[in-house]
């Protein structure tokens, strides 16, 4: 009798430790935010504003082209995805950029995508030679 009681006990300890196993892991970990100026100090820089709009600020020299653009950032996938678009002229008219994003820290994320007209172009990883990196501006 004594050998079923411990049995018994042990399932019920390991019932209990998933359960609070479970409980920890359930919640998703935060998102870090996208607000604010982000440069990649090669004369790109993005603005997150309120509302999932934006502006794409590229300079040649001492000239400033400015992009209005809306943005749609979710950090529950892995890696991150970030898509631009809403681009009002340019070769990106009609299109949007289907991104991906990975945190570095709380100030800087490198970013890789692509351009289409539906998600099934977003890159699946990061290739070394499309991927900016973007960096918190004060």
């Amino acid at each position: 009798m004594q050998q079923n009681n411990t049995t018994f006990n042990i399932i019920h300890a390991g019932i209990a430790f998933l359960a609070c196993l479970s409980l920890l892991h359930c919640s998703d970990p935060p998102c870090t935010e996208l607000s604010g100026n982000w440069t990649n100090r090669e004369g790109q820089s993005f603005q997150f504003l309120p509302g999932g709009k934006a502006l794409w600020l590229i300079r040649f020299g001492s000239q400033v082209d400015t992009f209005r653009m809306e943005y749609r950032y979710n950090c529950k996938k892995q890696p991150a995805e970030l898509d631009l678009s809403g681009f009002q002229s340019g070769p990106l008219k009609g299109k949007t950029l289907y991104g991906i994003l990975e945190w570095s820290n709380d100030s800087s994320f490198r970013f890789d995508s692509e351009t289409g007209y539906s998600a099934d172009v977003r890159p699946s990883a990061f290739e070394n030679d499309q991927t900016q990196k973007f960096f918190r501006e004060n």
